[in-house]
């Protein structure tokens, strides 16, 4: 299984639908709430012999995004 670590989601979910794996995703925000405008992966977890569960957080990484 490929890490997909700090992957962008739709990338992350395709790389591991690829190779055969079923993918759930879970979304986790901080408290504080912060207002992005990506969901990157932040834990990554085989939950079955071909399923995988990705946590995944949004983070600001275009600077100029305003929303």
């Amino acid at each position: 299984m490929t890490c997909v670590l700090g992957w962008e989601l739709s990338l992350a979910r395709a790389a591991l639908e690829a190779e055969g794996f079923v993918v759930c995703c879970t979304m986790v925000s901080s408290r504080k709430g912060v207002k992005g405008n990506e969901s990157r992966v932040i834990r990554q977890r085989q939950t079955g012999a071909a399923e995988v569960e990705l946590a995944c957080s949004v983070f600001k990484t275009d600077l100029e995004y305003q929303e």
